[in-house]
């Protein structure tokens, strides 16, 4: 019998493997590997800039720029509302690759522009730039993800590009968060410094526009996709909420995008406004800063194969509570951080990474199985929907209690949140509980 896909294995005697859908090859897999690697990690280098850029090239002090960043947050995500549905739309006339080719061009351009910014104005249009750039191409990286394994492979899949997600986040904190200081140690002052680490990060974004727009399958992946109205796509995904476990899914993106970017938003900017008042230089502090970030980050990335085994291995609506719970813990352990750099603090901050990873995972995984297959599309279009105007309220109220209250407010404030999904996923476990053989498979 001819083998007419390929079939691509991670350890030995198949015991991890991944199947490809006919017509994707090998170039078209390690190219979304290659923009899965990067993608993540290098929209997360927004938290550095923009600390960077307000404090050291704008000159706003450190009790002004929880309320500055959470607006440019705020904007952002407004742009995010507006092109998440229509990049979708775009991709299946044009095709995923230039999609994704330009999001990571428009992020290069924006991190480009990011240090040459004379006001707030300014920055939040560069902000609005990163954003469009930032929908359309982690759009078009789940949407490829999706496109390219078999079904019966897709979780491995999902747990391939995860991972690399992990890994480039990590990379970036490790690598590219320490640019400023080390231009600085050259003898450039603060604001060239931090000019050129932006700079150099622009260019790792054109790099990958470029090898996504070389190496990703040509054309749209039509198999099982109906050319039905966009409204009516929007429509059908709103109307899936009626059933009680797709509504736990949307609610669960609510919280779990929100668990990501206060994480990568707040976390930073904590570290960074405890190092300035510890009598360290911007580029000191985002040094020092980013390594709390790593503690969550390498946690995460260390949980994951765990957190994956775990979820698969009892009833999905019950990993919602159990992932939202151990969530709720991480943010709500905050409350008891004097001072976010003591290495004494690192055990919250895994307890934190650990916490939203499980967030995340619990989330995407209860979505998968229950989405209706002819419906997927839509329904996982509401589920980032959820997710954005999760993003723009908890950042939009988070920057204000960053600086009226306390550093930690943001997470507490977050971590209630998870509590209230994690107790709506008990009751959906009443009301609408799962079916022996899942569905949307």
């Amino acid at each position: 019998m001819n083998q007419s896909f390929i079939s691509l294995n991670f350890l030995p005697k198949g015991k991890f493997r991944v199947d490809l859908v006919e017509g994707v090859t090998k170039t078209n897999f390690f190219s979304i590997c290659y923009g899965a690697l990067t993608t993540i990690g290098l929209l997360t280098f927004i938290s550095y800039a923009t600390t960077y850029v307000l404090m050291e090239n704008l000159s706003y002090q450190r009790n002004q720029i929880g309320t500055i960043v959470g607006d440019l947050q705020v904007a952002a995500e407004i742009a995010l509302l507006i092109i998440f549905l229509p990049v979708g739309l775009i991709a299946d006339k044009i095709g995923r690759r230039q999609v994704y080719s330009f999001g990571m061009f428009a992020m290069g351009l924006s991190y480009f522009l990011y240090p040459l910014a004379t006001g707030i104005g300014e920055l939040t249009m560069y902000r609005i730039v990163f954003a469009i750039g930032m929908g359309a191409a982690t759009g078009m990286l789940g949407t490829v993800t999706a496109d390219y394994p078999q079904n019966h492979t897709r979780g491995k899949m999902i747990a391939v590009t995860g991972i690399l997600n992990a890994t480039g986040v990590i990379t970036v904190s490790l690598v590219f968060a320490r640019l400023p200081e080390n231009f600085a140690q050259m003898g450039y002052d603060q604001v060239t410094a931090g000019m050129y680490a932006m700079w150099i990060v622009a260019g790792m974004c054109l790099i990958t526009s470029i090898v996504v727009a070389l190496g990703l399958q040509k054309g749209t992946p039509t198999e099982e996709q109906k050319k039905i109205p966009y409204m009516q796509q929007i429509k059908s995904g709103l109307e899936e909420g009626r059933n009680p476990r797709i509504l736990l899914a949307y609610a669960s993106a609510f919280v779990a995008r929100s668990d990501l970017v206060i994480l990568g938003t707040f976390l930073v900017l904590w570290g960074v406004a405890t190092g300035i008042d510890m009598g360290m230089t911007t580029s000191e502090a985002t040094k020092a800063a980013r390594l709390v970030f790593v503690t969550a980050s390498i946690s995460a990335l260390i949980a994951s194969p765990i957190i994956g085994y775990l979820i698969d291995k009892v009833d999905r609506i019950l990993a919602v509570s159990v992932c939202m719970a151990l969530a709720s813990a991480g943010y709500l352990s905050m409350f008891f951080i004097d001072n976010v750099l003591d290495p004494g603090a690192r055990p919250f901050f895994i307890l934190l990474g650990v916490g939203q990873q499980c967030a995340f995972f619990a989330a995407t995984t209860l979505l998968g199985q229950e989405a209706p297959k002819m419906k997927r599309g839509a329904i996982v279009g509401v589920f980032n929907l959820a997710g954005a105007l999760g993003i723009l309220i908890s950042t939009g109220v988070g920057g204000r209690l960053f600086d009226a209250i306390n550093p930690s407010a943001p997470f507490i404030f977050i971590g209630f949140c998870n509590v209230f999904v994690s107790l709506f996923a008990i009751y959906v476990s009443k009301v609408a509980p799962m079916p022996k053989e899942p569905i949307g498979t």
